[in-house]
């Protein structure tokens, strides 16, 4: 995607930081993301990753919008209920900017698909609410050499993790013992917490693509009740796949 008149206006105050400029506008426009996940935490990765002018966004969601998707899925309106969340989040995102190249899968993410979609990413985010599809990404992610920015969220609380596949822990080293997840029940969640760790993660995917350090050797601890953020260090496993 390239930068005309237009479009540095519109990335003027972006381009006026000295840690990004017009070479790193551009870096950002000629760069693609994979985001697994249109909800409350898609919702605010995918509308700031379009406004700053990533050139290519891919999203998968097998789900459709429900009522209850509305306290904190700020990507859809109640028109939208019945519909896919991936369609409908590419039409969104397309008003945003026009010029995005936006892929849109509507398919749950298993294996196959992530081996085969992974590697034509630059970044991957985990915007997902179970495990077992986490590590699915934090694997696929670890063979293909790809980082990728994991969060989770519940009622007041989050937390967010960078992995840089060979350099820090991953999502195995975090949670070495963790089994199959049971069958899922719906937990709570006020609207604004998946908005602060989905920010976050934007936030972190930009640095990432501007080749800036970001947090990558622990997990990041989010208190919505008392408005902290907390820093904790985690060590990779010496026998992790991430290791190898």
């Amino acid at each position: 995607m390239l930068i005309d008149s237009t479009f540095f206006n519109i990335y003027s105050r972006q381009i006026m930081m000295k840690e990004i400029g017009e070479i790193g506008q551009q870096k950002l426009a000629d760069a693609s993301v994979l985001v697994v996940g249109c909800g409350g935490l898609g919702a605010p990765v995918l509308s700031y990753l379009t406004a700053m002018g990533v050139g290519h966004l891919g999203f998968c969601d097998n789900d459709v919008v429900s009522l209850s998707n509305m306290n904190r899925q700020l990507l859809f309106t109640m028109d939208d209920i019945g519909r896919l969340k991936a369609i409908t989040a590419r039409e969104r995102l397309l008003g945003l900017n026009p010029k995005l190249e936006a892929s849109a899968y509507s398919c749950i993410f298993d294996e196959a698909l992530a081996s085969q979609i992974v590697p034509q990413y630059d970044v991957i985010v985990d915007c997902l609410d179970n495990f077992d599809t986490r590590f699915i990404i934090n694997d696929a992610c670890i063979a293909a050499k790809r980082p990728f920015v994991h969060a989770g969220v519940g009622e007041f609380y989050g937390q967010m993790m960078t992995v840089i596949p060979g350099d820090g822990p991953c999502l195995r080293c975090l949670f070495p013992n963790i089994k199959k997840d049971e069958p899922r029940k719906p937990f709570g969640v006020i609207g604004p917490t998946p908005g602060v760790l989905g920010t976050l993660q934007a936030l972190e995917v930009a640095k990432l693509l501007l080749g800036m350090p970001v947090s990558n050797d622990g997990l990041v601890i989010f208190d919505g009740l008392n408005v902290s953020l907390e820093k904790v260090h985690i060590d990779p496993l010496v026998s992790c796949i991430c290791r190898a």
